[in-house]
């Protein structure tokens, strides 16, 4: 398995995925600079904290959908892609069984979405540190934990394991659909859930609610549905893709 991992990460820093992951994690120095140099098109009310920013530009990057499309395609075309190309079968020969290899590239793609949450969060908080701190809608150096904190930071971790669903999902259609098919049926199951929390008595069931919604309403018992729901459905992604796959004539 640690074999197949190192493999995989290696066949994506020679594609450069990690200098595209790490010009993505540096997003929240444009506001950090917009706030310092009082940039007009920058406009950010009140005053923020270190937590605070760092989760705002989190948040702001998932509102925006490009992780979304980012790990999508990443993850389709990891698996779904190399089983049309035909090197899929080749990996097979060496690897100890279709499900070590299947789990190999999907723990691969997690790790670095979880390298680009946790980067993207520090280097927000080193431009905070940098830039807003001392601004006028900074709050100083000290790093104050908050109870509100806990819900923003619980937010931003409902965000990742969200992206971790759509890898998932990617994965379990690329394997009869292929890296663009399968890029654009994940999507429209992104839009279909979109459409389905614009109904205030379903959205918080859906899964993806504190990303799907932006003035979503924050309980524990929310989160702690979220949390659950999301994993629950990653497991069921990840049994139907090592079936799906085992199952391919290849």
């Amino acid at each position: 398995m640690k074999d197949i991992i190192n493999v995989e990460l290696f066949k994506m820093w020679k594609r450069k995925i990690f200098i595209g992951i790490f010009v993505l994690s540096n997003f929240s120095l444009i506001y950090s600079l917009g706030i310092y140099f009082r940039w007009n098109f920058i406009d950010i009310n009140g005053k923020l904290d270190a937590i605070s920013f760092s989760t705002s530009m989190w948040a702001l990057l998932m509102m925006l959908g490009i992780p979304l499309v980012l790990f999508t395609f990443l993850a389709a075309g990891t698996l779904g892609g190399e089983i049309f190309d035909g090197q899929f079968m080749l990996e097979i020969t060496r690897a100890k069984s279709t499900k070590s290899l299947i789990l190999g590239k999907f723990i691969s793609i997690v790790g670095v979405l979880m390298s680009f949450y946790i980067l993207n969060m520090l280097l927000s908080y080193l431009y905070y540190i940098v830039f807003v701190a001392k601004s006028r809608n900074g709050t100083g150096v000290n790093l104050n934990f908050e109870a509100y904190h806990n819900h923003l930071l619980l937010v931003s971790v409902c965000g990742v394991l969200f992206l971790i669903l759509f890898i998932s999902i990617a994965m379990v259609i690329s394997i009869n659909f292929g890296t663009f098919r399968a890029v654009l049926l994940s999507l429209s199951v992104y839009v279909l859930l979109k459409f389905i929390s614009s109904i205030e008595n379903l959205r918080t069931w859906l899964p993806g609610y504190y990303t799907l919604i932006d003035d979503n309403n924050f309980s524990e018992l929310t989160v702690f549905y979220q949390l659950f729901i999301m994993t629950f459905l990653i497991g069921l992604m990840i049994y139907r893709m090592i079936n799906l796959a085992g199952k391919k004539d290849y």
